[in-house]
């Protein structure tokens, strides 16, 4: 069996999870932070891979990912984020209260997250009364989800199926 390089296995694990940080690629990869700098500089600078860095955060993406792609896969690393966009992708249009109820976190962590998704172009929000929510990028998400977090479809489709089976 082949013995996988550090690059190769760094390389892997970006492509496997883009959006992957900084300690998380260090623990998968077992490697120590300097030794992990040096690999990350080296295959940035040849072109293999980009950084996303903001907020004292280093992002990893292939470098064949689009910016929308690098955007929308960084909120579906993220708890909060992702949970939002799973409803929006069940229901197509949901109110605040509804999003607040399916991803059971609290009003002012709803807020926040849903005005960065509207803020990025990612969701919209129709000023109705009551306010309604969409999907901006409802196909790049369902092809990312489908490429790279297959598990959230699965756990879409079984919610659904249940509030169906409930009529």
């Amino acid at each position: 069996m082949k013995q996988f390089t550090r690059e190769e296995k760094i390389v892997s694990e970006i492509r496997n999870n883009p959006g992957i940080r900084f300690r998380e690629l260090m623990n998968i990869v077992g490697i120590t932070n300097g030794v992990l700098s040096y690999y990350v500089s080296k295959l940035e600078k040849v072109g293999n891979i980009q950084v996303q860095r903001k907020s004292g955060v280093s992002r990893f993406f292939m470098s064949d990912l689009s910016e929308d792609e690098r955007q929308l896969t960084k909120y579906l690393r993220m708890t909060t984020p992702k949970k939002i966009l799973v409803v929006l992708l069940k229901y197509k249009v949901s109110t605040f209260k509804q999003i607040v109820e399916e991803i059971k976190m609290s009003p002012s962590t709803t807020s926040f997250y849903l005005k960065k998704l509207v803020e990025d172009e990612i969701i919209t929000v129709h000023t109705f009364t009551p306010k309604k929510y969409t999907l901006v990028k409802k196909t790049q998400i369902e092809n990312l989800i489908s490429e790279y977090h297959p598990d959230l479809v699965t756990i879409a489709s079984a919610n659904l199926e249940d509030i169906f089976s409930s009529f």
